[in-house]
């Protein structure tokens, strides 16, 4: 027969499907809890059973490959009304279970002990129950072990809710703050076309680099598995994208970056300096339409020591320096390069010139 609903019954259905229940209807996550149960109660068959409105879902299985039943025929329905463990010893006896097609007849199942489920707010969502081909009785000790094993099933699923719910936050928030940093950056480019001042301009194309490092950062963060570690070759692979789209025709940007991870703090001064040493070379390094070449390496050296360095094949040697790179630029990447006591070099060859960056990372990946 089909269980009545239990009292609070839309209560109930709205905390099941809180912990989206039917996204994975079988779990191996809780393949030892089953497993365990059914040792100690010393059964064929242990089930993780969740039950919603038509039916009942069983997240994990030991001894069986059901999948799910209808609520019809969901012994569990009755132990959701119970205030403690439902022992039926014999099914065919029992007239809660008697008729039961095919957990009793089809299954031949002739004994459940079902233990509730129940949500922090009291509400029962499904039970860890075992089953047997015979009849029998649970001991003292196969009870207590059976509501100890529900509770930790419980707190697994308290627990993946918890997780799920803090993710879609997170997503929203990455959502929102990357809307943003574009907007930011939309502003900046709009407004830096209507001055006219170099050292204006200069300035905002800086912002603009520094956003653009931002914003990879912030992208990068939010696919790590870690919030504080990121991963630096597919980051600067997206700063180097954007510096590219501002290159002329005949100048190329080659880019050599091992695959290590920075603490955020690093990685973001890393990519203002390598924003701004490419940004110089391609607007003073190659005049007159001049083709060349801008090469990075970024590594990590035996002594565990990170190394960035930008050369190009530019004008070189005897060529005068702007002042905006003298100035703005400079102070930049000074101030970028203190902020993780990093060394920073730059020599002038008879073909363009070198800048280097070296630091201790906090912790090496």
């Amino acid at each position: 027969m089909r269980a009545p609903f239990p009292e609070g019954e839309q209560q109930r259905l709205k905390a099941v499907a809180d912990y989206d229940y039917a996204a994975e209807p079988e779990d191996t996550d809780f393949a030892d809890i089953v497993a365990l149960a059914s040792a100690i109660c010393e059964t064929r068959v242990a089930l993780v059973s969740l039950v919603d409105e038509d039916r009942q879902w069983f997240k994990a299985g030991h001894g069986t490959d059901l999948t799910d039943t209808s609520r019809d025929e969901a012994i569990c329905g009755h132990a959701l009304l119970q205030d403690d463990i439902l022992e039926i010893e014999d099914t065919i006896e029992d007239p809660r279970t008697s008729d039961n097609r095919m957990i009793v007849h089809e299954n031949k199942l002739r004994f459940y002990a079902g233990a509730q489920l129940r949500t922090p707010k009291g509400l029962p969502i499904g039970t860890l129950c075992v089953l047997d081909d015979k009849p029998r009785r649970l001991t003292d000790l196969q009870r207590q072990a059976l509501r100890t094993l529900a509770d930790q099933v419980m707190t697994q699923l308290e627990l993946r809710r918890t997780l799920r719910n803090q993710e879609i936050l997170r997503q929203e928030m990455d959502h929102r703050v990357k809307n943003s940093l574009q907007t930011v950056q939309s502003l900046i480019r709009l407004y830096s076309g209507k001055v006219k001042d170099t050292t204006a301009q200069e300035a905002f194309s800086a912002v603009d680099r520094r956003l653009t490092a931002v914003i990879a950062l912030h992208k990068e963060l939010h696919q790590s598995s870690s919030v504080a570690q990121i991963r630096v070759q597919p980051f600067l692979r997206g700063i180097l994208s954007h510096l590219r789209e501002t290159c002329p025709p005949d100048v190329v940007i080659e880019a050599e970056v091992a695959d290590f991870e920075l603490a955020s703090t690093e990685a973001t001064a890393l990519a203002v300096v390598l924003s701004e040493c490419v940004a110089n070379a391609i607007k003073h390094a190659f005049p007159q339409g001049r083709a060349g070449r801008i090469s990075i390496e970024c590594c990590y050296l035996p002594d565990g020591t990170v190394r960035m360095r930008c050369r190009d094949d530019g004008v070189g040697e005897g060529a005068a320096e702007p002042t905006s790179m003298t100035s703005l630029g400079q102070r930049i990447m000074r101030a970028s390069a203190q902020q993780i006591a990093a060394r920073l070099t730059r020599d002038e060859m008879e073909t363009g010139y070198s800048v280097t960056m070296t630091f201790k990372p906090v912790t090496r990946a």
